[in-house]
């Protein structure tokens, strides 16, 4: 540890401890310089008080990226499986998309953080009803995905100079449509694959995916059958060839038997989830591990059960998933569950989350292997060593902003950023025109007590 980085740790040591002092309320809050380069312009260091000691975690300010993001059905904050921001020696990016020229005609922007806390844009495209993927290879090479005129399309390039030059290319083996709902990922050694969904007017879908393996210098493509058609997918490239789904039933009531209420006007129901897996994706079929459902009863005739909200394969190999639910099940209440599934299909957990976790949580991991959820209320709860057993929750600084549909995009390993005790954060405000960043430092959190049931 240098003489500069001892000192100035010493010194937010001390801070922490004078804050018990100097602030009676549960909450104290100060700012300071920053000291890490990732970490710049400033801190906003939020202090909570347990018994006598100030435990601190460090957040950067929120910054504006933009106020200009498409709204509305299909507009930038539409969906939330999407890759959106990452991490790269390079620095920090993200994608977001604007209007265009229509409903069906939207592009997208790659913009790029600079020290002084602003983001110009460096690339932009078509990204056609749906907001893009973005992705990043081990060497820093930057890949958005989008639909432009229905047909599936990859932008690639590495930042050199504070510009990029983006090369396209057309995604093999994708569905020719407005609606593809998308979904891409990336694996620690920089194969990729994106997804589109087909199906939802009646029984039968499938997945058509194309993985691209760098070192072959080729897309490996398949057809997935699929039962019904399965969107909002959260896709788990990994090494040595092996791939993870886990993807929501999005189907018109009739496509399953149902008869849609008489007062119901939205003509799909969303009311199970899937994981499937495979081991070896260039010869083997993706195998459905587990499927779980909420039917329609007399009593509760319009069930919800959906794993929008997150997925994640933490570094064990274990599938986690945060999904609402409400139904027969639940009498009628929404209630929201945390899954963890082995690789080989068992189930490990399925613990009911504290009702303040609530709409748009998110699950991650540091360095070290420790969990972390985040919720759109702005609370951070530690989650130990498994992801399931929460600590005291931090409250984060979002200042004026609400997080809305679809809530935080982060730079999680599927996204092509590599574990870091620095988590990078955007997510939608106001209208959702609004496209908001911040930054986690977790290097010096302390976990909390548990919460007590």
């Amino acid at each position: 540890m240098s003489l500069r980085l001892f000192t100035t740790n010493l010194f937010l040591i001390i801070i922490s401890e004078l804050s018990y002092l100097l602030y009676p309320s549960h909450v104290a809050t100060t700012k300071m310089a920053a000291v890490s380069g990732n970490l710049k312009p400033s801190l906003v260091v939020t202090q909570t008080l347990i018994g006598h000691t100030a435990i601190p975690i460090y957040q950067t300010k929120l910054e504006l990226v933009t106020t200009k993001a498409v709204t509305g059905d299909g507009g930038n904050s539409w969906g939330g499986h999407q890759t959106r921001i990452v991490h790269t020696q390079d620095g920090v990016f993200t994608a977001y998309t604007v209007e265009g020229r229509g409903y069906l005609t939207r592009e997208w922007r790659l913009a790029w953080r600079q020290a002084d806390g602003t983001w110009p844009i460096i690339a932009k495209g078509g990204s056609g009803r749906e907001p893009v993927n973005l992705l990043a290879s081990p060497d820093g090479t930057l890949h958005v995905t989008g639909w432009p005129n229905r047909t599936g399309t990859i932008w690639s390039g590495k930042p050199m100079s504070n510009t990029i030059q983006m090369e396209s290319a057309i995604i093999p083996n994708q569905v020719n449509d407005y609606w593809p709902y998308q979904a891409a990922g990336m694996d620690g050694q920089g194969n990729f694959c994106v997804f589109s969904s087909v199906g939802g007017q009646k029984a039968g879908g499938s997945f058509n995916w194309a993985c691209y393996l760098p070192l072959q210098k080729q897309w490996l493509t398949q057809t997935s059958k699929l039962d019904y058609r399965f969107c909002y997918s959260y896709i788990f490239p990994q090494p040595n060839n092996q791939l993870s789904i886990v993807s929501t039933r999005d189907v018109r009531w009739e496509a399953l038997g149902y008869k849609k209420p008489a007062d119901k006007e939205f003509s799909y129901i969303l009311n199970a989830f899937s994981y499937w897996r495979t081991n070896y994706q260039e010869t083997k079929p993706i195998e459905r591990l587990t499927l779980q459902e909420e039917v329609p009863t007399t009593k509760f005739p319009e069930p919800w059960l959906t794993a929008q909200l997150d997925a994640y394969i933490d570094t064990k190999g274990q599938m986690h998933v945060l999904y609402n639910k409400l139904g027969a099940t639940t009498q009628g209440e929404r209630e929201y569950h945390h899954k963890v599934i082995s690789s080989s299909g068992k189930l490990l957990y399925d613990v009911q989350l504290p009702t303040e976790v609530g709409e748009f949580s998110r699950i991650f991991q540091d360095k070290q292997g420790r969990f972390y959820l985040i919720n759109s209320a702005g609370l951070l709860y530690p989650a130990g060593e498994d992801g399931v057993h929460l600590s005291q929750p931090f409250k984060l600084n979002l200042e004026k902003y609400k997080v809305k549909y679809s809530g935080f995009g982060l730079s999680v390993p599927r996204t092509g950023t590599p574990l870091s005790n620095v988590m990078n954060v955007v997510f939608p405000s106001d209208d959702s025109s609004k496209w908001i960043y911040f930054q986690l430092d977790l290097s010096y959190l302390t976990y909390l007590p548990l919460i007590k049931k």
